[in-house]
Formats: C-alpha cells, sequence, structure tokens
C-alpha cells in the first residue's frame, strides 16, 4: 500500500502521477526525479509494484476501482502523464472515475495524454496533421479516439501525444534478427513513422516546461521510410544476411500484422518543433538504430558509420573489384571493430556501408588514412549518403 498524502498540509515536493507504467512512462521516472518529484506509478501487479521501487518510484496497485490511496495522490498530483490503453469505450481510467476528473485532481498543472498517429486513418501517403478531422480505420485507432476526446473535455491542463511506432532500448528488431524469425514484408508505396524512446522524452519533458493545455501534438522522426528498410538496414548493423522478402499480398502474417498495412501517412512535426522547442535527436531510422544497438551492447566510445553509395555505372566493375582489398585494409586497422559493405539486390549501383570503431581517434585514423587511399581515388565519383554516432567531441 502506498503512503497517503497529506492534503493541504502537504509540504514536500511536488507529486507526479503516471497512470500506467509501460515503456514510455518508466523512461520519465529518471528526469522526473531528477527535476524533483515526488513521483508514483500504478499498476495491477504486485509483482511490478516490487520492480517500481527499485527504480525509486512509489507504486499503486490500481485495477479500476479509485480507492483511498488513489484519491490522495490524484488530489496532490501537480503533475500527471497517462499511458493506459484504451478499450471499445474509450479510456478506461475516466470511464471509472465516481466524479469529474478536475474535481478529482485539483492541483493539475500538466497532464499529459499519450496517444497514437493510429487515430489519423488512411491518408494515402500524405502528411498528417494535428487539427484534422480523423478518420480511424483500426480498432485500436478508433478507441485511441475516443480516449483523446474524452481526456480532452475533462478541460484540464490536458496535452495530448500522437506517438509514432516507439523504438529504443528494449524494443527493436535485433532480438528477432538475431533469432532468425524477423521477416521484410514489403508493399510498394508503405511507409511508416517511426520515434525513438529519448526523443518522445525530451518531448514531453520540454512541454511541461512549456505548457500549451488542450494542444495536442504529433511525435514522429519526420522521416517516414519503408519498413522493409528499416529491418534490413538493422540486419546489416549486425552483419546477419538479409530477412526473407515477402510480398505483403502473398505473406502469410497475422490480421494483426496486416493491419498495420491498411493505412499509410507521413506524420507532420512542426508544431512540437516550433511551439515546444524541440526536434528529435534521430532524424532517421538509421541514426537512432545504431544508437539503440550501441546504448544495448553498453559501448560508451564506440563510434557507428552506416549509410551507402551510390556509384556511377561506369564505375561499377571497378569498384567491385577494389572492394576486397578496401574491406581487408579497413579490417586490419587497430580498433576497427567491424567494417562490413554489401551490394544491393535491387539497386547493384548501390552499396550499404556499415562500420564501428573502438573509439574517436580510431575512426580519426581511418578517416586519415582513407584520404589518400587507391579506394578514395577510385570511388571519388561515388555519391555518399552516411550517418554517423559517437564520433563528435
Amino acid at each position: 500500500m502506498p503512503r497517503r498524502i497529506k492534503s493541504q498540509s502537504h509540504k514536500g515536493p511536488p507529486a507526479a502521477l503516471l497512470l500506467g507504467a509501460g515503456y514510455c512512462a518508466k523512461a520519465m521516472i529518471t528526469p522526473l526525479l531528477a527535476r524533483g518529484y515526488d513521483v508514483f506509478a500504478t499498476t495491477r501487479s504486485p509483482e511490478k509494484a516490487a520492480q517500481l521501487k527499485t527504480l525509486g518510484v512509489t507504486p499503486v496497485i490500481y485495477n479500476g476501482n479509485l480507492n483511498a490511496a488513489m484519491t490522495d495522490i490524484l488530489a496532490e498530483a501537480e503533475l500527471i502523464l497517462t499511458s493506459i490503453p484504451p478499450n471499445d469505450q474509450g479510456d478506461p481510467f475516466i470511464n471509472a472515475l465516481p466524479r469529474p476528473f478536475a474535481q478529482l485532481a485539483p492541483k493539475a498543472k500538466w497532464i499529459g495524454y499519450l496517444s497514437a498517429t493510429s487515430v489519423y486513418g488512411d491518408r494515402q501517403g500524405q502528411w498528417a496533421f494535428e487539427d484534422e478531422l480523423l478518420r480511424p480505420l483500426t480498432r485500436r485507432g478508433k478507441n485511441r479516439a475516443k480516449a483523446e476526446l474524452q481526456w480532452l473535455e475533462t478541460l484540464t491542463p490536458v496535452h495530448v501525444f500522437r506517438l509514432a511506432g516507439i523504438y529504443g532500448k528494449g524494443r527493436n528488431p535485433f532480438e528477432r534478427i538475431k533469432q532468425g524469425k524477423a521477416r521484410a514484408v514489403i508493399k510498394p508505396g508503405h511507409v511508416v513513422n517511426r520515434i525513438h524512446l529519448d526523443d518522445i522524452v525530451a518531448a514531453l519533458l520540454a512541454s511541461i516546461d512549456a505548457p500549451h493545455p488542450l494542444k495536442i501534438y504529433n511525435l514522429a522522426d519526420g522521416h517516414p521510410a519503408p519498413p522493409q528498410d528499416v529491418i534490413n538496414f538493422a540486419s546489416g548493423l549486425l552483419n546477419e544476411t538479409l530477412p526473407p522478402q515477402l510480398n505483403h499480398d502473398t505473406a502469410d502474417i497475422s490480421d494483426m500484422a496486416r493491419s498495420f498495412y491498411k493505412e499509410t501517412k507521413r506524420v507532420d512535426i512542426s508544431r512540437a518543433r516550433r511551439e515546444l522547442g524541440w526536434a528529435p535527436q534521430y532524424e532517421t531510422y538509421r541514426q537512432g538504430l545504431m544508437a539503440t544497438l550501441r546504448a544495448e551492447r553498453g559501448e560508451t566510445n564506440t563510434v557507428y558509420l552506416s549509410g551507402y553509395i551510390d556509384v556511377p555505372e561506369a564505375d561499377l566493375k571497378s569498384i567491385k573489384l577494389a572492394l576486397p582489398t578496401h574491406i581487408r585494409l579497413s579490417q586490419q586497422e587497430p580498433d576497427c571493430t567491424a567494417f562490413n559493405i554489401r551490394q544491393d539486390e535491387i539497386h547493384p549501383t548501390r552499396f550499404h556501408v556499415f562500420e564501428t570503431f573502438a573509439s574517436k581517434a580510431a575512426f580519426k585514423r581511418h578517416q586519415d588514412r582513407m584520404k589518400n587511399s587507391e579506394w578514395a581515388s577510385i570511388s571519388k565519383n561515388a555519391k555518399r549518403h552516411y550517418d554517423v554516432i559517437g564520433s563528435k567531441t
């Protein structure tokens, strides 16, 4: 049982309440504690409650009934973040309250509701903006739209965040690739929006610092991409063979998986940039996946470079002849921990590049060697498209 908060006479640190302690909410714990909040988080199970305690949080067992402890915490909470999944009736938390939410949380200065871009439905590849009419197609999108409206109708300082597909440490394709379970399902013209967990946290903190009650924000990296590009890139980072490349129309996938291909959109993030002064640290899935792999491996000094080069048709033969030597010499460099280049199976003049170096100094030595190398001369006409993580001082 969590400790009771004394109303009126409460003189301790400000209280922050996390309704639901999922992937995103947990990522907010450390920054909220660092800002001096007394953090409370709801969970349904005693086992998860014990885990939350280790994170410095006061857990609250909540199964849909507003008990005395929850009533006390709501009464004192200045910050509330909710990530409880909706159901067919909308938001289960709001629907279970015995009286209006505004009466239960009178001290709330900032409330965040984590929604999803599924509320937009199909935009046939066009950009989706926050003030557009919602046309959700899927059940989960319709439920999200209902829950958003219920929170906005509380007339409290609510902020709605429509999240793109979330990835980060502990939630990414790497494990499935290693286990041989990954598949690339290809539907021409289909793109997916994504956002790294760290960028969600940064956006939420920016909103807390600059509240705009009743505003809705799209959160994505701003560079939607085909899902097969992402899974193939992740495979290259791991130096694994490409997963099976399946045609969407004939692929044997679940109804749930297939539902993600019913709609395609590009999510505009200009409002969050403009009003929150926020910009994603990882603007592409390439940057985000490299940073994620680096974090999962516990690396702090490693430099990652990835991307691709496009070579002129006339140079293709000489490039392919020079590649083995270029790869061998690079792999022999001290502290070059990985150096892989593969030719694209569909576009033969494109070569995908994946490099890691143990330190910034090792990466600089490689760059210096390359300046006057035979490879630099042979590939001088190639157009390079690289992302680098960890090279800056």
